[in-house]
């Protein structure tokens, strides 16, 4: 909590946290949310908050084994920061290459098409440099 506050000062009014957050002695002018397994007499827009904070858990585990974000080899703040995009954008760019992967595909196997079809019925000519 210190640390948030030190980067984005006194903007955060409330705080949501996992279980294994309980016993904290933070004293702020934050709230802080431990989160719960049954909704209880929990409000439904701080339910639906503390659902969205366990929903973004699952793409950084998957950035920390998937996209070597589990060690920063960079040195400082800085490189932490350029860790953190480098990562982000490998995984955007996976996702990217996900989606575009059938019409990648499709062009190559046409290009291939068009290059063995051209090659059989012309043979393969070897131009030799004349002397």
């Amino acid at each position: 909590m210190k640390q948030v506050g030190q980067l984005i000062g006194d903007k955060v009014r409330e705080v949501h946290v996992d279980m294994g957050y309980r016993g904290h002695d933070y004293t702020g002018n934050a709230t802080v949310h431990v989160d719960k397994r049954q909704r209880g007499r929990t409000s439904k827009a701080l339910w639906k908050r503390m659902k969205r904070r366990a929903a973004v858990e699952p793409s950084i585990g998957h950035l920390k084994n998937e996209h070597r974000l589990e060690r920063n080899r960079l040195k400082g703040v800085a490189g932490d920061a350029i860790n953190a995009i480098l990562s982000a954008a490998a995984m955007n760019f996976q996702k990217l290459l996900r989606a575009c992967e059938h019409e990648l595909v499709a062009e190559i196997r046409a290009l291939l098409d068009r290059l063995l079809h051209k090659s059989t019925f012309t043979g393969f000519l070897i131009a030799l440099p004349t002397a």
